[in-house]
């Protein structure tokens, strides 16, 4: 497996910026293009197939762009699929005890470090170009693990899953969060903006990489100063939505103009 820059840019203490995709491979290539460091494909909340997935792989290689996939759930067979698709690493979602935890740690991971299943002809692999044994030491070394705390259980077992083997990053979902703390939807209430902050406290404590989804780049840049390094900024239909809406405002305000209109008649 090639090396995880995201995993590099980590261990060099600095952030990265990535989104969330829920398009297709076009949004993979433009984030690359563009500058972004790392992609997560959300099969979680997307409607993407496995096929999807695998295209949307190549088109982040194909650019330079890190691949994470955000899995649709806890089970290990969800694991492994991303990455013998190629993955670079997985988000793990919807954690709610220990044994999540440990099944996960270990299904992201090769003997000795785990148990995720062996395969050799699939594109992790290159379709058994790369020698079995040379992929499960780089895959061991190189896929990123990221879970999920968007519960008050994770939250509030933060140590306890910090001392499962095998995770590089701890992620937080504020609006999930939210909703088990029964404020659905309150992303900046201080009893959330706290306990995210004690679960930072915990990653700090234990050298584990934090990260957190920012709605936009002000939020994202408040939690890098709290020394947040995988920072998830918003979803690619979010930037499409908000820059399409701001091209037919000024687009209608220069025909209103051309018009002798008002700009809101």
């Amino acid at each position: 497996m090639d090396t995880n820059r995201l995993k590099k840019k980590f261990k060099d203490g600095q952030a990265a910026i990535g989104a969330f995709v829920r398009l297709n491979s076009v949004s993979m290539e433009v984030l690359g293009l563009t500058g972004w460091d790392f992609a997560i494909i959300d099969v979680e909340h997307g409607v993407h197939t496995m096929e999807d997935v695998s295209n949307m792989i190549r088109a982040a290689r194909s650019v330079g762009l890190t691949s994470i996939v955000r899995t649709p759930g806890p089970e290990p067979v969800n694991i492994q699929r991303c990455l013998d698709a190629g993955a670079q690493g997985v988000q793990v979602p919807q954690l709610t005890s220990l044994k999540e935890v440990e099944d996960a740690c270990r299904a992201a991971r090769y003997y000795p470090l785990g148990n995720r299943g062996s395969c050799p002809f699939n594109a992790s692999t290159g379709y058994s170009t790369v020698p079995f044994p040379e992929h499960m030491e780089s895959s061991n070394r190189e896929v990123m693990l990221a879970l999920h705390v968007e519960n008050v259980w994770a939250a509030d077992n933060i140590d306890k899953i910090l001392e499962m083997p095998g995770i590089d990053v701890i992620f937080c979902g504020p609006y999930d969060l939210s909703q088990s703390m029964g404020i659905p939807g309150q992303t900046e209430a201080p009893a959330l903006m706290e306990k995210m902050k004690k679960v930072f406290a915990a990653c700090r404590a234990k050298n584990v990489t934090s990260g957190v989804f920012a709605s936009n780049p002000e939020k994202a840049g408040f939690w890098a100063e709290q020394g947040v390094q995988y920072l998830a900024c918003s979803a690619d239909v979010h930037f499409l939505a908000q820059s399409l809406k701001r091209a037919a405002d000024a687009m209608r305000a220069q025909l209103a103009e051309l018009n002798g209109e008002a700009p809101n008649d």
